[in-house]
């Protein structure tokens, strides 16, 4: 007997996380820093008492406070997730219906296009320049043209880097008849977050999450809005969504402001450094283009980038191919940082 499938379904194309056994892995924005073996333990004495015959706290309410006083908004706006993926499909599926428009932008996550299509919304897609940047008063002037209920955008943008201050954040959420979910996944890095203002806003929904920062196995993130939006988005999620596992981890981690601000300075120092190394092979040989950064990884776009991914796998590196011309390289430790710089610069000085 044949199973009936949707259209939707027929259609859609997974997503490729591009995993591969190379041994030193920069193509998946994690952090490469373990956890502190106290941090671990106090995680393992936790669980050890954990009564896994009961169901979670359906609310995280440990882990959400725990998230507030480290960000520092009120507990009563956080609504956590199996990841900040889970948070965006129930955002496309419980906002949006069949026929209505979301308007995404082009590079950015590729997760949106696909919640897009599963919740059988019509995608306007603002397409960015050739410096990998959109102006926001286009962003703006689409919306009303598309009349899209919703848009969603990575600040800083997976995969460029880059970003729009908290000022044109705010513009477009102002300017726009439309739910404004702002993905501020590596926002750890920068300093341009709009959190604070969630409260005065009816339209603004950020996520957040703490994959970037040492944590990315455990699937945790959050979404934080005003009072209003949060009941709704407590209402669409599943009832047990964050397992008590995750729980007890993760408010252990967020309750622990000195490894997360050490980490923090380590990832960037470790990014500036990379970029620097980038930015220096740009220079001398002239055949990539080093994207300035606002993140945990350095975006990097040559006509060579097929070749030189190749290139770095075969020499036992992982990095990100997107779109054919453009790598995204994660900031890695100091040693990881070296073993990819050298083979890049041996890959493009061979290349004639």
């Amino acid at each position: 007997m044949s199973v009936p499938v949707c259209d939707k379904l027929r259609a859609l194309a997974a997503y490729d996380p591009d995993i591969n056994t190379c041994g030193i892995h920069l193509d998946a924005n994690e952090s490469f820093l373990e956890l502190p073996d106290g941090l671990k333990r106090r995680i393992a004495d936790r669980i050890a008492s954990l009564s896994y015959n009961r169901y979670p706290d359906p609310l995280a309410s440990g882990v959400c406070s725990a998230f507030a006083k480290r960000v520092g908004v009120s507990a009563s706006l956080v609504t956590a997730g199996n990841g900040s993926d889970e948070l965006i499909s129930i955002l496309f599926n419980c906002f949006l219906s069949r026929g209505d428009c979301a308007l995404i932008t082009r590079p950015d996550f590729t997760m949106y296009s696909i919640y897009c299509s599963l919740s059988e919304a019509q995608p306007a897609v603002l397409g960015k320049r050739g410096d990998l940047t959109f102006d926001p008063d286009e962003m703006i002037n689409l919306a009303k043209e598309s009349g899209a209920k919703l848009v969603i955008f990575s600040n800083p943008c997976n995969p460029t880097g880059l970003g729009i201050s908290a000022e044109e954040v705010l513009r477009i959420c102002r300017g726009v008849d439309a739910l404004v979910i702002v993905d501020e996944a590596y926002m750890d890095f920068w300093d341009q977050s709009v959190l604070k203002y969630v409260s005065e806003l009816d339209n603004l929904i950020v996520l957040k999450t703490c994959s970037k920062i040492g944590f990315a196995a455990a699937r945790l993130g959050f979404a934080v809005a005003n009072p209003s939006l949060t009941g709704y988005l407590r209402a669409a999620k599943s009832p047990y969504n964050v397992n008590s596992l995750t729980q007890i981890a993760g408010e252990e981690l967020l309750s622990d402001p000195d490894y997360l601000d050490g980490a923090v300075k380590q990832i960037t120092a470790s990014r500036d450094a990379l970029y620097s190394a980038l930015s220096a092979l740009e220079k001398k040989y002239q055949k990539i283009e080093v994207f300035a950064t606002h993140t945990n990884f350095v975006a990097v776009r040559s006509k060579y980038a097929a070749k030189l991914h190749k290139s770095l796998r075969d020499g036992g590196v992982s990095v990100r191919l997107l779109g054919g011309e453009l790598l995204r390289i994660t900031a890695g430790s100091a040693e990881e940082n070296v073993q990819v710089l050298s083979l890049l610069e041996r890959s493009l000085a061979e290349i004639v």
